[in-house]
């Protein structure tokens, strides 16, 4: 998710080169984080932020994946 998305398809390509014939599915999508922070001091309401975090998922797999799937 987020930054990690980088890192993860540089290691991806590193496996795939490693191993032959692997079969590879990749789904991309978003969700949204809500971060809550309780205060310090009473009286004051908690302050919650929304982000909208990008996310990347590969499967690799020797066997054939879904051929029906986009990725």
């Amino acid at each position: 998710m987020g930054r990690a998305i980088n890192k993860t398809v540089m290691i991806v390509e590193s496996i795939k080169r490693r191993i032959a014939d692997l079969h590879q599915n990749t789904a991309v999508g978003s969700t949204d984080k809500t971060d809550t922070w309780e205060p310090l001091e009473e009286g004051l309401l908690p302050l919650e932020t929304t982000r909208h975090v990008s996310m990347i998922t590969i499967t690799l797999s020797k066997l054939e994946l879904d051929k029906s799937s986009v990725g």
